[in-house]
């Protein structure tokens, strides 16, 4: 038995309603609630155990043009031309271009959006009182994110020298300061700008609420802070301390400044006045929102559907779902400050979704459980994720796997400036997935990225396809398995026209990299042993192998891994040897013991397999992984090798020992 509730002859408020009273009956199958086109209010949206059922499918089915907006649209009827103190500082050029809208005719205040929020996944903005790292308000205008007034208007600066380091949590790189993480308010340093950039700076009125974004040491750490200045002295005074301190040349901006707003799609927010200044591109509609929730909560909630529905404009995160048995299939994901879509528990989906101008990540998937190795098998299939991490500019992945068990098939993801998918946990599926202009801002990341963790056995990474991964000035990884990480197989990928190396085996143990094809890789295979080195050499490694308490050591040994269900299933892991004992013994864990590397066929025209350290063939198996100097050598046509070729047969025969067939 099914029942159909249309919204529009009643509202969505009294279609719950309708739901909770048709549950309570029993009796049905399903339940579907239809959403004509329109505008939605996303407090309607928020669902908790009284709105679902395990004997009863419930399903939210959005007609084309239904719409889950968390912003308010701003008429251009609403706007004006800028007056008094804020607008004498724009700049004479640009200011008749400038529209000013008084956001309290929508009913907003300062209490709506408080003070600047510091955003970058490195951000130290905890330490200090009465502050938040988070999102800040968002502006759009056309379908396409504006951008918070800022200095270059496009790029970086380069920083031109340090001169205080401050109180930061590791400098030199690998020399930690054991008290960083009780040290509240550190002092944030003194960083020196360049000249041409310090004559800008003193033609601002004032540095109040001027912030700077940047990758201040490592290009895979983004952060921001406000600051205090000195043009005469060139001197920027960052107000938080920087993780790992500052270097020479290091990308930064500024952002914030009303005097910067002079480009077309910059916008200022008199946060205490309530005036939002905005330079048009264009007259396309013009969104703004400092929404913090959810456009979709559901909590507690069981066998769900939510199909056909355009969720847009919020700071927080699309959708937000603890559950089982969810599905959200064909939604259009864009406009969002945070995450796309946030899904836990087990068996749910994730299907047919388009997800784009995400501020942070696209989906974030976790289920499962490594203790007892129970399976989440939650799934993101056939989605398509583009234009994300604009704000959050490192380790926002277009698709995060965490926990147990859980799959990610057929998506396509690309244009990011850091990694497409990142996987946390045991036994995942990654296949069948298009990855394509990723990694554009860092060298040290890869498209598809795992690390520090010697017991993640189980994952396999096959039949997905890498290309153009790296960008002029960066050059990342294609397959990166970091620090360590170990238990994983990789076979079948495709990767191309990737600017560092298409696998970056970082140590790790049990890992299989087999029957792949790289092209034009700038290293195609990199194996080193830096958990050896680390112990046995003293080298860059150490502290997290050479002492009980050292990180890879202390998630050893939390874990069962010499019992029960881990035996079962990885009975090497049990002959595991302890710190103290002979650090040459294959079951040592910091040697890279027991991989296979063979079978990967390779064109690249200086004939390079790429950098294996020698302990790798000592513990491991590197076989023969052919190279070519050209495509038509190895009789690759672009998409596949030709049938019957020397490079095919090696591949088929590789991928048919690996699969047991």
């Amino acid at each position: 038995m099914e029942r159909h509730i249309y919204v529009g002859e009643i509202s969505v408020a009294k279609a719950k309603e309708l739901v909770r009273a048709e549950i309570a009956k029993g009796g049905l199958e399903s339940i579907v609630v239809h959403l004509p086109k329109g505008i939605y209010d996303p407090a309607d949206f928020v669902f908790s155990a009284e709105d679902c059922s395990e004997s009863c499918r419930v399903s939210y089915v959005g007609e084309e043009g239904a719409v889950i907006d968390g912003g308010v649209t701003l008429g251009f009827e609403k706007w004006g031309k800028p007056s008094g103190e804020i607008a004498e500082r724009f700049s004479p050029e640009v200011k008749d271009k400038i529209f000013a809208v008084d956001l309290a005719c929508f009913g907003y205040d300062r209490s709506s959006w408080g003070g600047m929020q510091a955003v970058g996944g490195f951000n130290s903005s905890s330490k200090y009182p009465n502050r938040e790292k988070g999102v800040n308000c968002q502006v759009f205008c056309g379908n396409e994110r504006m951008t918070l007034a800022r200095y270059p208007n496009e790029g970086y600066i380069k920083l031109d020298d340090v001169m205080d380091m401050g109180q930061v949590s590791e400098f030199p790189p690998q020399n930690y300061f054991k008290n960083w993480s009780s040290l509240e308010a550190p002092y944030g340093g003194c960083v020196i700008m360049d000249v041409e950039t310090a004559r800008r700076v003193a033609s601002w009125k004032t540095d109040k609420d001027v912030w700077m974004f940047g990758y201040f040491y490592w290009d895979w750490a983004d952060a921001s802070c406000p600051v205090k200045l000195n043009a005469e002295n060139r001197q920027i005074f960052p107000q938080y301390a920087s993780c790992y301190g500052y270097r020479k040349g290091a990308n930064y901006y500024f952002y914030n400044v009303p005097e910067e707003l002079d480009s077309a799609g910059e916008w200022y927010l008199d946060r205490d006045g309530a005036k939002l200044y905005f330079y048009p591109k264009d007259m396309s509609t013009i969104s703004f929102t400092c929404r913090k929730e959810p456009l979709i909560s559901c909590r507690g909630t069981v066998n769900m559907n939510f199909e056909g529905l355009t969720l847009q404009n919020t700071m927080g995160a699309a959708v937000v779902s603890e559950g089982e048995g969810m599905v959200f299939g064909g939604l259009k994901v864009q406009n969002i400050g945070g995450n796309g879509i946030e899904c836990t528990g087990r068996n749910n989906i994730i299907q047919n979704c388009e997800l784009s101008r995400l501020g942070e990540g696209g989906v974030v998937l976790s289920g499962g459980e490594k203790k007892t190795l129970s399976q989440g098998n939650n799934r993101v299939l056939d989605c398509r994720i583009y234009d994300f991490a604009q704000i959050y500019k490192t380790y926002r992945a277009g698709i995060s796997i965490l926990g147990v068990g859980n799959i990610c098939d057929g998506n396509e993801i690309f244009r990011t400036p850091h990694m497409a998918i990142y996987y946390n946990g045991n036994e995942h599926l990654i296949e069948n997935n298009n990855i394509h202009e990723c990694v554009t801002d860092s060298h040290d990341a890869g498209a598809i990225y795992g690390g520090r963790d010697w017991l993640a056995h189980g994952t396999v990474i096959r039949y997905n396809r890498l290309e153009n991964i790296g960008s002029e000035e960066f050059k990342p990884a294609g397959i990166y398995w970091d620090d360590g990480l170990s238990g994983q197989t990789a076979y079948g990928n495709v990767l191309i026209n990737v600017g560092g190396q298409g696998f970056l085996i970082g140590g790790g143990r049990e890992n299989i990299a087999c029957a792949n094809i790289l092209v034009n890789c700038g290293c195609p295979i990199h194996h080193d042993d830096r958990n050896r080195d680390g112990l046995v050499r003293s080298g860059w490694a150490r502290h997290a192998v050479n002492k009980p308490e050292s990180f890879m050591w202390k998630s050893l040994e939390a874990a069962a891994y010499a019992e029960g269900i881990w035996r079962e299933k990885y009975p090497r892991l049990a002959l595991l040897k302890k710190l103290g004992d002979d650090p040459d013994h294959i079951d040592h864990p910091v040697n890279p013991s027991y991989s296979v590397v063979k079978g990967n066929i390779i064109i690249d025209h200086r004939l390079c397999v790429g950098n294996i350290d020698a302990s790798v063939y000592t513990y491991s198996e590197v076989g023969e992984n052919p190279v070519y100097k050209t495509a038509d050598d190895a009789g690759w046509n672009g998409e596949s090798l030709t049938k019957g070729s020397a490079a095919a047969e090696t591949l088929e025969k590789t991928i048919r020992e690996i699969e047991g067939k």
